[in-house]
């Protein structure tokens, strides 16, 4: 039983922490569900409005006969707006998306396409940034930032800039992308034969990030200075970085794509109450830094799409109630 119950811990923190992108093909299909998870979530929040409000009188009478507040009709409306609104301009860019991979299928020429992708993405600017839990160094550069170029042979998609613990994903198109950076953080680990995670995010939390920062590359200087070991860092050779330079090349197609979508960043917390509300005496929590999007929207989904099920069940079946 505890070992089972270890697993299904495991599996829902790995489900809302870690992206858990194996390869390109694999990042590419995320995006691809991420475009279609954004569209999905405007319809049905826009349905679910639409509908309370065309039958808003029904619904007004069933909680009016009913020991039901008439207040929850109002608040479902606000909950469906809420989502319409914060993901209206997710389904216009997963709109957008479609419409470029129509072109390419159509085109007689689907590299033009790309660079009219680019082209409408607009203009660069600084992406994310985030912290390892180790420094990761260049062979020979101790101390010093390097780089990894995002580049195929339709164009740049920024580069990443490695300095210390930190990396920043620079010259990016709209707020570039976290899971591009847990990407990395993975695929360094694998390369290193270390245990590589990422700590600070400084989407949701930019001042921890600048502290822990300021503490690691303090130790690390006083390190080198000393000729000893005072914070873990691992090294890169240069055919290593040229190696995955070459591999996140491959991701280039899919950045564009996930350029045109909003990247939502929130931190969790995990609940499991012992003694269940109202009382709620005793519960367990744990808090993560950064929840994977693509989970929490589709739980988001999961949730609206219910909702919305329940209340065409009752215009299709509306229950019976006492009269005045």
């Amino acid at each position: 039983m505890p070992s089972a119950m270890s697993g299904r811990v495991d599996g829902s923190r790995t489900a809302l922490r870690e992206p858990g992108v194996a390869d390109p093909h694999h990042y590419a299909r995320r995006v691809a569900w991420l475009a279609v998870v954004h569209p999905c979530l405007f319809l049905c929040s826009l349905a679910g409005a639409v509908l309370l409000i065309w039958r808003g009188e029904l619904f007004v009478t069933l909680a009016q006969r009913s020991n039901v507040e008439t207040l929850t009709i109002a608040f479902f409306l606000l909950f469906f707006g809420y989502f319409a609104f914060l993901t209206a301009h997710g389904a216009v860019g997963a709109l957008r998306i479609g419409w470029f991979h129509l072109r390419a299928r159509v085109s007689r020429d689907p590299a033009s396409i790309e660079v009219k992708k680019v082209a409408a993405l607009g203009p660069r600017g600084p992406g994310p940034s985030a912290a390892f839990d180790q420094a990761v160094e260049l062979e020979g550069r101790p101390g010093q930032p390097w780089e990894i170029a995002l580049r195929d042979a339709t164009g740049s998609m920024g580069r990443l800039r490695i300095t210390g613990v930190r990396v920043d994903h620079l010259d990016t198109f709209r707020d570039g992308s976290n899971t591009l950076l847990a990407y990395l953080a993975r695929k360094l680990g694998a390369i290193l034969g270390a245990d590589l995670a990422i700590v600070h995010w400084k989407t949701t939390g930019e001042e921890g990030l600048l502290q822990y920062v300021a503490t690691a590359h303090a130790l690390c200087a006083l390190g080198r200075k000393l000729d000893t070991d005072t914070w873990p860092t691992v090294v890169l050779r240069e055919d290593q970085r040229l190696a995955l330079e070459r591999e996140l090349g491959a991701l280039c197609s899919a950045l564009r794509d996930e350029a045109f979508l909003p990247d939502w960043e929130f931190e969790g917390e995990h609940k499991l109450p012992i003694i269940p509300e109202p009382l709620g005496i005793i519960s367990l929590s744990r808090s993560e830094r950064r929840v994977d999007p693509l989970s929490s929207l589709a739980a988001v989904l999961a949730v609206v799409v219910v909702v919305v099920g329940l209340i065409c069940f009752f215009l299709a079946r509306p229950p019976w109630v006492p009269g005045r």
